[in-house]
């Protein structure tokens, strides 16, 4: 294990308000007026990047990108046609809710795009996703990859353990791996993150993730300016080496000296503690789906929560075991949110979207309601109250 970073100048702050804007796609800019099905959500919360790229009515499909680290994480894998194959790359761990079509039915696009010399993805979900994935990937034919075949590492949450298997493409079946302990559901923990899971019910066994960093890193650009250092790359660099622990690393800065990783934390780096991220969706309205939830989402900076569908609904939503927007704000209230973005609601509400947001808003004042303003730019952007 690496060393964990220092956190003795950790300093404790009032979170700011989220920015979150819809990105309109090139092709439709630019437009005085968008159609929200037609975007993807987009905020920034802390060091990460974090997408909703099918927006409030698509596929769900939580794309987090790590900015310090070149590096990206999936929440479930709905629809893909929007990302890139220079994301796949990047994407080191998916975390899959459970997998009805439109959580996995993106499983393709990333196979296909994984054909190539990378690194095992590592993979989550509850039981039964080793043997579904297995069976996507024994769909295709293989005898042109040679070593160039995807490979996935795939680990099933069964209560206080992870069991684990291997699953590559062209061989028989899925290989056995370690079974690890999980503590306090703790899934994935690096130095710089965990993420943590705990099951829901939906009629079947589903996921749901938080996403908690230990530190968030600012640079100090008044003292970058005072020793006359202008930023570049050897700064993402030092926040890379920092997050790993490695503080003996020396690091070459622009006027072609060295410094040690510590010495340059020291002068330049401010820290600050992590906002956490939750992410839930597809479960019924019980008292236990609320108790664990809440347990997870506390004092979470954004939680992106299912809102099926309008109270008026709620025998739907009983029937299909989904939330209401009544249901969905008092979830995100009871665990003391600073934002709620809502999501995955139901396309019959594409046009009384501004209803949705009512009833949302009535639950749990923190909702993130989208406003639209006119733009020529060819790139419009929505902003976010």
């Amino acid at each position: 294990h690496t060393a964990k970073p220092r956190t003795s100048r950790m300093t404790a702050t009032t979170p700011p308000s989220a920015s979150l804007s819809y990105v309109v796609p090139k092709a439709l800019s630019p437009l005085s007026k968008v159609e929200l099905s037609d975007n993807s959500l987009v905020t920034r919360v802390g060091s990460v990047n974090a997408t909703l790229v099918n927006g409030v009515l698509g596929d769900p499909l939580l794309h987090l990108q790590l900015r310090d680290q070149r590096r990206s994480l999936l929440f479930d894998l709905g629809d893909a046609g929007r990302m890139s194959a220079r994301t796949a790359h990047q994407v080191s761990d998916i975390f899959i809710t459970h997998t009805h079509a439109d959580h996995i039915g993106g499983f393709m696009w990333f196979l296909r795009s994984r054909i190539g010399h990378f690194p095992p993805c590592r993979c989550y979900g509850p039981p039964g996703l080793a043997q579904q994935i297995a069976g996507m990937v024994s769909g295709i034919m293989w005898d042109r990859v040679e070593d160039r075949a995807p490979r996935f590492e795939v680990g099933e949450l069964h209560g206080d353990h992870l069991r684990r298997w291997l699953v590559t493409a062209g061989r028989d079946g899925p290989q056995s791996l370690e079974t690890l302990p999980v503590e306090d559901g703790v899934l994935l923990r690096e130095p710089s993150f965990c993420v943590r899971a705990t099951t829901l019910d939906h009629g079947i066994p589903v996921l749901a993730y938080a996403f908690e960093p230990a530190v968030q890193i600012k640079v100090r650009k008044e003292r970058l300016t005072a020793q006359g250092l202008n930023a570049g790359r050897w700064l993402q660099r030092l926040k890379q080496q920092y997050l790993q622990g490695r503080m003996d690393a020396q690091i070459s800065l622009p006027d072609g000296s060295l410094r040690s990783v510590s010495s340059l934390a020291d002068d330049l780096l401010l820290l600050d503690e992590g906002k956490k991220l939750a992410y839930a969706t597809d479960f019924s309205d019980t008292a236990d789906n609320r108790e664990r939830l809440v347990a997870l989402a506390k004092g979470a900076h954004t939680f992106f929560c299912e809102s099926s569908f309008l109270i008026a609904d709620k025998n739907r939503a009983i029937n299909t075991q989904h939330l209401t927007t009544t249901a969905c704000g008092e979830i995100a209230t009871a665990a003391r949110v600073l934002h709620l973005v809502p999501f995955h609601f139901s396309r019959r509400y594409e046009h009384k979207l501004e209803t949705v947001y009512r009833e949302l808003h009535d639950a749990c004042p923190h909702t993130v309601q989208p406003l639209v303003f006119e733009s020529s730019q060819a790139h419009m952007d929505t902003l976010f109250q």
